[in-house]
């Protein structure tokens, strides 16, 4: 599913031959005392005592550590009865079916895709800056990657990134994109074909042409990008995580496209035998951001942990076991997340997202670029 391994039978690909429409977001956020309807959020520690409340989060790695970092130490501090579903083709879909007075869970996760998809159908409730505290905190980057109008929504949490990982043995360092042409890592080589628009963010990443990724956001500018993944030699496409760790078990590859939470089981389970690293021209990368569904019965609650969310001790459990980039501005960086980001400007240079508005294009011709990624996939296997 291209970040993380899911559970379940369905794929980022068949979601993504569903339409959405690009909406807008960023503006800055401006901190107020927080009052949380029945109280104060730094005193509802008993306000909320036996209240439900369902999150939903990426299905698989992701779930569980959303869970065990976030969910039960929330649970443990304001006595509540909140829990998490692990999800991602059927979000915005199972939000639509349900009544709008009755919603399926309370606040979910997106990416820049599920994100535009919701707000474009109304489906995500207004922020109250007033009662997110934490805001303050948050690096304006996760506002400044997002159109503006859909600022008044949601809450970013963290973020995902992909990544090269190489075999030491190979003595290279991961510091350039275009090393995965370079004739030592011939046939050594595995890169998604499932979530192939992230393979394609490659080649966008290493062009000059035009800012960002925003040249594979046309299918007649991408063309030029497709041409240059025709020309790499792979051992072998993978589909999912797994897949991917079969790869590099079995030796059939020594370099690999990684996302991060992949890279993190790599990086604990086999600390001496891959190396991590971004590139020079940055990575392409999600961010997560939560928002509030529509018809919850547990606004006030939700509030209360869309700021627990952004709390720094939150922020900092759930960094120490990934290689997520979080929201705020001071986590406590892990010494496995080497070159992590320590300003603004460093998350510019680092991380381009596939856009929303990106999205919205892509998917009008997202048959055309299925397809001729199959071409690629067949031309770099022969």
């Amino acid at each position: 599913m291209g970040k993380f391994e899911s559970s379940t039978s369905f794929t980022r690909r068949d979601f993504l031959k569903t339409s959405g429409k690009g909406v807008a977001l960023g503006a800055a956020v401006l901190a107020a005392p927080a009052v949380v309807g029945r109280a104060p959020v730094t005193s509802a520690h008993a306000a909320f005592a036996g209240e439900p409340l369902i999150t939903v989060s990426w299905a698989g790695n992701y779930e569980i550590l959303f869970r065990e970092t976030v969910i039960e130490p929330f649970n443990e501090k304001y006595g509540t009865l909140a829990e998490t579903r692990g999800g991602w083709d059927q979000i915005v879909s199972q939000i639509e079916s349900a009544p709008t007075d009755n919603p399926p869970f309370d606040l979910t996760v997106s990416d820049e895709y599920v994100a535009s998809a919701g707000l474009s159908n109304g489906l995500y409730l207004k922020t109250d800056a007033s009662k997110i505290p934490n805001l303050k905190a948050v690096y304006p980057w996760f506002y400044e990657t997002r159109p503006a109008a859909a600022a008044a929504h949601g809450v970013p949490f963290a973020g995902g990134t992909c990544l090269l990982m190489l075999r030491k043995s190979l003595d290279i360092a991961p510091t350039d994109w275009k090393l995965l042409w370079d004739d030592r890592l011939s046939r050594k080589i595995t890169l998604d074909r499932g979530a192939w628009w992230w393979t394609l963010s490659v080649p966008a990443l290493i062009s000059n042409a035009m800012p960002g990724l925003a040249e594979m956001y046309r299918y007649d500018t991408a063309e030029s990008l497709m041409q240059e993944l025709d020309k790499l030699k792979v051992a072998r496409w993978f589909s999912d995580g797994a897949e991917l760790a079969n790869v590099l078990s079995q030796g059939e590859a020594d370099a690999a496209f990684a996302y991060s939470s992949d890279a993190f089981t790599f990086v604990i389970e086999q600390p001496d035998e891959y190396v991590l690293g971004i590139p020079s021209q940055g990575v392409s990368a999600w961010a997560d951001w939560y928002y509030k569904v529509r018809g919850t019965h547990h606004d006030e609650l939700a509030d209360l942990f869309l700021n627990y969310l952004l709390e720094k001790e939150t922020q900092n459990r759930f960094l120490a076991k990934s290689m997520m980039f979080m929201a705020r501005t001071d986590v406590t960086v892990p010494s496995h997340w080497g070159g992590y980001p320590r300003s603004n400007e460093d998350y510019h240079k680092m991380f381009q997202v596939i856009t929303m508005d990106g999205w919205t294009t892509i998917l009008a011709d997202y048959q055309k670029y299925d397809d001729r990624f199959k071409k690629v996939v067949e031309n770099t296997t022969k």
